[in-house]
């Protein structure tokens, strides 16, 4: 049986006055029914693209320009744009950063997320919103009822986002991919709303691409982890293995950079320099600048996938 999701030697570029930006650079990730994978890495390196990839929204001047990606064998990359409208939304959804730049400012919060329940579901407008009240409320939204005739303007921002997760969960979907899905939430909030994704998980073994800053969520909820840097993945492990075994020098770094209680005034560990521009080639090692192990090797030759243990994989020569 093919995995849930399997991505491989995924390539997107943006085309720009400036040059072919390499924001996604033969990225190989797969996902199991029933399963979280986090995807982790500083902003800019990628995840967001990574994302739109699969949902075939890759914003222009940008496109795909290698790779597969397959959702339960049936390679997205080749499907009709009327396909793959019924797949989004409906098999996969997506819950997307910004709420305020993804909802329609002239449409009712009601009429938005009806709309996906009438399109995919074949819902007459009654029992459309009778379900949207029902998802709105599993997502904590008080009185429903109310703030269904609301306008995404009238709705802080921890509301707004509440309301894009409604409408990715309301056809219950087998994919959701989270992107900083409770940025904007309170803590309260936060777990509610994750708890909601695990119910939904184990109820209908949906899968979820949960990406995130958030550490503690990762551990706590993410049972692989992938760690990406400079447009390419360079570690994934289960996630207990990752955090106990780290092989790569920016897993190794982002996991010294969390404050630990008991040890008030320790500084945090920090990365001198910054990410390499991802214009044109990088002949080695992109961390090769900031990493405090790399080498003249590191710096013109260019490590490939090796599995350092059992489903721990590591991009790095020196990861020994």
């Amino acid at each position: 049986m093919p995995p849930l999701l399997e991505i491989t030697g995924l390539c997107t570029e943006f085309h720009q006055k400036s040059g072919v930006l390499k924001a996604v650079r033969g990225v190989d990730l797969a996902l199991e029914p029933g399963e979280t994978l986090a995807l982790v890495g500083e902003s800019g390196c990628g995840k967001s693209i990574t994302a739109a990839s699969v949902m075939r929204l890759v914003p222009p001047p940008g496109r795909i320009v290698a790779g597969s990606i397959r959702f339960k064998g049936e390679e997205l990359l080749e499907l009709s744009e009327e396909r793959m409208r019924d797949i989004r939304g409906n098999r996969i959804a997506m819950v997307f950063q910004d709420p305020m730049t993804s909802l329609n400012p002239v449409f009712t919060i009601g009429y938005q997320v009806a709309e996906g329940l009438r399109i995919h579901r074949a819902l007459d407008r009654a029992a459309a919103e009778r379900e949207a009240v029902a998802i709105l409320s599993e997502v904590g939204i008080p009185a429903p009822g109310e703030r269904m005739k609301d306008y995404p303007h009238q709705l802080s921002g921890g509301m707004r986002q509440r309301v894009m997760i409604a409408m990715a969960l309301a056809c219950r979907p087998e994919l959701v991919i989270a992107d900083e899905p409770t940025t904007a939430l309170d803590v309260t909030i936060q777990a509610q709303i994750l708890e909601l994704l695990d119910r939904l998980m184990s109820e209908n073994s949906m899968g979820l691409v949960l990406i995130t800053h958030n550490l503690g969520i990762v551990a706590e909820r993410a049972h692989r982890t992938a760690i990406m840097y400079a447009g390419e993945i360079v570690e994934s492990a289960p996630t207990a293995e990752l955090f106990a075994h780290p092989l790569h020098p920016y897993t190794r770094g982002l996991l010294a950079s969390l404050p630990e209680s008991g040890r008030p005034g320790e500084k945090l560990a920090t990365f001198a320099g910054s990410v390499p521009d991802l214009r044109g080639e990088l002949s080695g090692c992109p961390f090769f600048e900031r990493c405090p192990i790399g080498d003249e090797r590191c710096k013109g030759e260019k490590a490939g996938m090796t599995e350092a243990a059992p489903g721990h994989l590591v991009r790095c020569l020196k990861w020994r």
